[in-house]
């Protein structure tokens, strides 16, 4: 009796250690996503906000002091250099004058009527309309110390603005300042934007991506992929079933890809998700839907 009591202790241990011991010791791997380095094309570019404005906008005034009479146009009315926007009346008391005209200083749209009739004019002081030419609209930024050496007149420029979420339109940076704000340690570019549809108009914010530079051929990761721990960046090597925690150096950002210059070679199996949690030499499952084991 004592003996098969004994025999059973003896199987139930050994029942323990050849299958629950191995399942507990599989459950205590963490679950991890991996997938192998690879060369990418790399686009280098820098994201900004602004506001657009039209290339050639013009605040209109009176030439004479007077009451305004009459306005000959409206708003968005299509005009030429020198076409009459408006009349002014000029007499004073005793005297009779002929109507002076307001003439636009530009070819382009009314955009604006500023004044009811008779308000009064002083030359210079209240301008009597704003007349725009939107065939090119413009946006002006002010780039961070950081970006500097990166501009230069020529390169692309894509928009996105809200009124038209599916659409991109397309520009260049066409002026860059060579001097420096010393207050705000930024410099001054302009981007021009062609803009013959008209669906771009003066105010609109806007989104901007500036095109550096494509690059090929570049060791590229998710940003995700990447941890930092006592202000260096690591990366998570799969190599078999254990996660070696590798050191890398970084180079530019592309949207959420960090280019790779140092610590791991094209091929080697990264972690790309789990990794945040996990320790040098951790035990770990690499999922199958990932592209390690």
């Amino acid at each position: 009796m004592k003996n098969a009591k004994y025999r059973m202790q003896i199987c139930l241990y050994l029942f323990i250690l050849l299958f629950v011991c191995p399942a507990m010791a599989e459950q205590a791997k963490q679950v991890v996503k991996a997938a192998p380095v690879k060369k990418e094309n790399f686009t280098l570019s820098f994201d900004y906000v602004g506001s657009l404005k039209a290339k050639d906008e013009a605040k209109v005034f009176s030439k004479v002091t007077g009451k305004l009479f009459e306005y000959l146009v409206e708003e968005g009315d299509v005009v030429q250099k020198g076409q009459a926007l408006a009349n002014i009346d000029r007499d004073e008391t005793g005297l009779k004058f002929e109507l002076a005209k307001v003439e636009s200083p530009i070819s382009g749209i009314v955009g604006r009527i500023l004044l009811d009739k008779g308000a009064s004019l002083t030359p210079g002081l209240s301008a009597v309309a704003i007349v725009v030419n939107m065939d090119e609209v413009i946006v002006q930024l002010n780039i961070p110390e950081q970006d500097i050496p990166y501009m230069k007149r020529g390169l692309r420029a894509v928009i996105a603005v809200e009124a038209y979420p599916r659409e991109e339109f397309f520009g260049e940076v066409w002026r860059v300042s060579e001097m420096v704000d010393s207050q705000t340690r930024t410099l001054p570019i302009e981007i021009s934007i062609p803009n013959n549809s008209h669906h771009l108009k003066s105010g609109m914010f806007c989104r901007i991506k500036i095109i550096a530079s494509v690059l090929s051929d570049v060791l590229v990761l998710p940003q995700d992929a990447v941890v930092q721990d006592g202000g260096e960046k690591f990366v998570f090597l799969a190599e078999g079933n254990i996660a070696n925690k590798t050191k890398v150096t970084t180079g530019r950002r592309d949207n959420n890809r960090l280019e790779i210059l140092t610590g791991i070679k094209e091929g080697d199996i990264v972690i790309v998700f789990g990794q945040q949690d996990l320790k040098d030499g951790a035990a770990i499952i690499v999922d199958r839907e990932g592209r390690g084991e």
